[in-house]
């Protein structure tokens, strides 16, 4: 670990993100997780947070700068170490819609990888989301992305 590590490395993980911030998060991870964000999923999850009462009062710049911190925490660290930061900070009542929100993004582009398929595995663990309701949202997203 570096000079700069030690000193700036525990303020970064000591401030807990806002639930727009964790909500957010989960779905820019569930977009990168193959490496790569394509069109259709960053589409899809500037759809799901622009419909969701929770970003109702966030403006454009506000959204952006969200983003950015967001897609630095991706960068600095990958999809799994942001899914954990936004998992602890993601509240209760929000679970089941962020995994599903999540799942929606990773079928969006019509492929499923292996590694799409380990991230959803683990952020459905993560998430604590119970095994009967994530295959249900499976499902139901697997029947909206068809076609």
């Amino acid at each position: 670990m570096g000079l700069f590590d030690s000193l700036f490395g525990g303020m970064e993980s000591s401030r807990k993100l806002t639930p727009q911030e964790s909500f957010a998060g989960i779905l820019l991870a569930a977009s990168a997780c193959d490496g790569h964000i394509s069109d259709e999923e960053a589409a899809n999850l500037t759809t799901a947070v622009g419909r969701m009462k929770l970003f109702q009062r966030v403006n454009e710049k506000e959204f952006s700068s969200v983003m950015d911190k967001l897609l630095g925490i991706l960068k600095k660290k990958g999809p799994d170490a942001l899914i954990e930061g936004c998992c602890e900070s993601l509240p209760k009542e929000l679970v089941n819609a962020a995994f599903a929100n999540a799942c929606n993004i990773v079928l969006a582009d019509g492929v499923v990888d292996a590694e799409e398929k380990s991230f959803i595995e683990k952020l459905r663990s993560t998430l604590a989301v119970d095994e009967n309701i994530a295959k249900t949202i499976a499902q139901v997203m697997v029947i909206k992305n068809k076609g």
